[in-house]
């Protein structure tokens, strides 16, 4: 039986790119059974056009706002997901399928993401990639958003442990390109202070033994002059002094985020090797380590 599937954007002054990614959305060769938007305050007619987009729409379409007022931008757009992410399964979604305010999903996107999962109904997340486009003569983008986000070829032959130190060294996944099982995350799927929501979901699946990575190309997203998080803040250095570099201007920070992974992700994994991988020692072993 094909899995239920919901749509979840989070949108803050959209106006300009807004209706293209609903219709995006609405054109999929399978539709989602809800949309779920949460927008963030907006103060352009970004609440206007979506307003108009849900009168408009064929499907269940459910607009929110958001409920944090975090000043972290970081926090404030993982409280934003969580948010959306949690009203969709309480709305009866098995996946979601996340996307950013002003992407342009492929047709087949929530076709191929679902097979995909539901051929591994142990999954919790799958990344997929897509191409980079430019916004106009200000931003000249090519390539692929797996060009910042590597990840080796033979992935799903990796040990679980494999996995997991890769992840702690690199992120591997971009929200606006991800589904993902949110009944699977036991626990997870809330995002600790400071954290993207992508980057700790894409942990929480790995210790889980649940993080699928596809190559298909799933969106067309957008790169602009000015983002706050993205392509930008999500790559991180292959080399120990290059996360080094990283963590030492926010020492409290990276130590912060240090315990996160210690008290929060490591009761979460499923074997005792990965366990272990998540002690202090281990982890203050693999930011030092090339």
């Amino acid at each position: 039986m094909q899995s239920q599937v919901a749509a979840v954007l989070v949108t803050h002054n959209s106006e300009q790119w807004i209706a293209k990614t609903i219709a995006s959305v609405l054109q999929q060769t399978q539709a989602p059974v809800n949309i779920v938007i949460i927008d963030d305050r907006s103060t352009d007619d970004t609440m206007k056009i979506l307003e108009q987009q849900q009168g408009l729409s064929p499907i269940p379409f459910t607009i929110q706002q958001a409920s944090s007022s975090a000043r972290n931008i970081a926090t404030r757009i993982a409280s934003n997901f969580v948010q959306g992410v949690q009203l969709a399964a309480n709305l009866g979604a098995d996946l979601v399928v996340l996307g950013d305010h002003d992407d342009t999903w492929h047709l087949d996107r929530i076709e191929r993401q679902c097979a995909l999962l539901d051929q591994q109904p142990q999954a919790l997340m799958i990344a997929s990639d897509g191409n980079l486009v430019g916004s106009g003569a200000v931003v000249n983008a090519e390539g692929t958003i797996r060009g910042t986000f590597p990840v080796p070829g033979d992935w799903q032959g990796l040990t679980p442990v494999e996995q997991l130190r890769y992840t702690l060294r690199h992120s591997i996944a971009t929200g606006g390109a991800s589904m993902l099982r949110p009944r699977h995350f036991a626990g997870g799927l809330d995002v600790p202070k400071g954290w993207l929501h992508d980057r700790w979901w894409s942990l929480v699946a790995v210790v889980r033994s649940g993080m699928l990575i596809d190559e298909g190309i799933v969106i067309d997203y957008l790169v602009q002059a000015g983002q706050q998080v993205g392509l930008s803040t999500g790559s991180q250095s292959k080399s120990a002094a290059g996360r080094l570099a990283t963590a030492a201007p926010n020492p409290l920070q990276s130590l912060r985020k240090l315990g996160d992974l210690h008290e929060h992700l490591r009761p979460l994994a499923q074997s005792k090797e990965q366990r272990a991988q998540l002690s202090w020692v281990e982890l203050m072993r693999t930011l030092v380590s090339g």
